[in-house]
């Protein structure tokens, strides 16, 4: 059968330079965080990717909740993305970290009146997340956004605002 244009599973999507990569390596941390928290999201599916070189110069990550689209072709209803670059210079601790904090937006919530999940974000509460805070403090926050601000050579006054 000859070979089309068509995207092949682990083909990677180039979007305005950037490339979108899935990450077994991000999910398996995931499971450990996961596991860890005892974090429980129900029957919510969520993929892990890495963005290449970056989402912004000022966003490290974000958890959106996917499309009615991308949920009926990927079977994810939350994808966790971050800044491919600084994922690769942050170690183990870091990442687990980043990771928790994404997760802490996974948000399902049963509807007993229609007996169903409505996927939703939950907002960070004040700055950062509490459980986040009062567990671990927020030191690997800072290493987050000094090893965003030493990537890409930001000024220190701007270095408080790269953000998860």
């Amino acid at each position: 059968m000859k070979d089309n244009d068509f995207l092949k599973p682990g083909d990677t999507i180039a979007h305005s330079n950037k490339q979108l990569m899935e990450s077994p390596e991000v999910e398996k941390i995931a499971e450990i965080v996961i596991e860890r928290e005892s974090l429980d999201f129900g029957p919510a599916e969520i993929g892990y990717f890495l963005v290449y070189p970056n989402l912004s110069k000022y966003k490290a990550a974000k958890c959106v909740k996917a499309s009615r689209e991308v949920q009926y072709y990927s079977g994810n209803n939350y994808l966790i993305e971050i800044s491919g670059e600084m994922w690769d210079m942050l170690d183990q601790k870091t990442r687990e970290m980043v990771l928790f904090h994404q997760l802490m937006h996974v948000d399902p919530v049963y509807k007993a009146k229609n007996q169903e999940w409505k996927m939703k974000i939950r907002k960070p509460d004040f700055s950062d997340f509490y459980e986040i805070n009062d567990k671990y403090g927020n030191d690997w926050y800072k290493t987050v956004q000094a090893t965003v601000s030493s990537l890409y050579d930001l000024d220190p006054k701007r270095e408080s605002k790269v953000s998860l």
